[in-house]
């Protein structure tokens, strides 16, 4: 009976060693990745000959993150670019003014990055704002202006 036994304690001893040496399994933390945002800014036609061609238009272009895991989060301004042109400046989209912007270490799992477009002419505002989508790393933005 002796020698039985020692098999059967020789093999649960094995099994007790093997289940100690296992490790956990570590989720690695997420690499933050730098985002660009490409706006092209352009008019729907040639204002050069409009009657209103000296009129000024305002275009406004922003980008801000914040982190959404924290209830009151501040937002960062990562661009904020506003200028003012005479209507018959606007290009038409083959001549389209492009502004690369990027971004830099962006954690999709923590934080939202928001894109805002718009333009003021005659006291009249037209814009938009968009999420930069988690998993992009970059984003073509159009702001035309009709």
């Amino acid at each position: 009976m002796k020698l039985k036994a020692t098999p059967l304690f020789a093999m649960l001893s094995l099994l007790a060693f093997a289940s100690c040496d296992k490790t956990e399994e570590v989720i690695p933390e997420p690499e933050p990745v730098d985002k660009t945002v490409v706006f092209q800014v352009f008019g729907n036609q040639n204002f050069s000959y409009s009657q209103y061609a000296e009129e000024e238009i305002t275009i406004e272009l922003l980008i801000t993150r914040t982190n959404r895991d924290v209830a009151d989060a501040i937002e960062t301004v990562v661009f904020d670019s506003t200028f003012t042109m005479a209507l018959k400046e606007i290009p038409v989209r083959a001549n389209r003014i492009v502004i690369r912007k990027t971004v830099p270490a962006v954690l999709d799992a923590e934080e939202d990055v928001f894109i805002g477009t718009g333009y003021t002419y005659r006291q009249n505002s037209f814009g938009k704002n968009q999420t930069f989508p988690a998993g992009q790393q970059e984003k073509n933005v159009e702001l035309t202006v009709y």
